[in-house]
Order: C-alpha cells, then structure tokens, then sequence
C-alpha cells in the first residue's frame, strides 16, 4: 500500500510540474522575444502559414489598415504591386475609374492624358 502511495504521489508531482511546461503560446509571446522569434519564424518559413496568417489579419479593420500601410511604406512591395496593376488593364481600369470620381484627380489624370496625347504624335 505504501508502494502505490509513493508512486501515486510520484505521478502527481510530475503531473504538477509539467503543467507548468504547458504555459500559453499567447501569454509566452507576449512576454519572451525568443518565442516570438520562433513563432514569427516559422509562420514566415511555411508558405501555408503564412497565407492563412494573411488571411487572418485582413479580416480585422484595425489590422487590414496596419498591413496596407506596412506594405504601403515599402518601396519594393509597392513597385511590384504597380508593375502587376500596369500589366493587368482590368486593374488598371479600376484604380483610373477610382481616381477620375475625385474632382482634383480627375484634372490631374485629364492633364497627363493630354501630355501623353501631346508626345505620341
């Protein structure tokens, strides 16, 4: 009986102590680089994951608006992102019909459509 007891108790130490292991990603990320690194790391390195990580912050408006002007303030993203709309007249169509409802764009675009008349002839 004794026996059982001990190893009883044995088990719940170890029970007990592994809990502690347990500890919530969120709460570990929140409070250590390292996982945050790992984490952030291993999203970045599966292209799966980092597609549904995507997805998830478009969702929100609060952090649609940070990824549009995260990817807004990189120059790189963004010439890509302009090379691929100049390339593709159904987007193109779209951000010209955006602008042309502003009145000041509208003059602006009907000024570059006449000096781009002007220089083709």
């Amino acid at each position: 009986m004794l026996k059982r007891s001990l190893v009883f108790a044995a088990l719940v130490a170890c029970l007990a102590s592994l809990g502690g292991c347990a500890m919530d990603v969120s709460k570990q990320m929140a409070t250590s680089t390292e996982t945050q690194t790992k984490v952030m790391d291993a999203i970045a390195s599966n292209p799966d994951m980092s597609g549904q990580m995507m997805d998830r912050l478009m969702t929100s408006d609060t952090t649609r608006t940070l990824v549009m002007d995260k990817v807004m303030s990189n120059g790189d993203v963004m010439q890509g992102i302009m090379n691929r709309i100049a390339k593709d007249q159904t987007m193109l169509d779209g951000v010209m019909n955006m602008a042309a409802q502003d009145s000041l764009m509208h003059d602006h675009m009907m000024a570059m459509m006449k000096g781009m008349a002007t220089m083709k002839r």
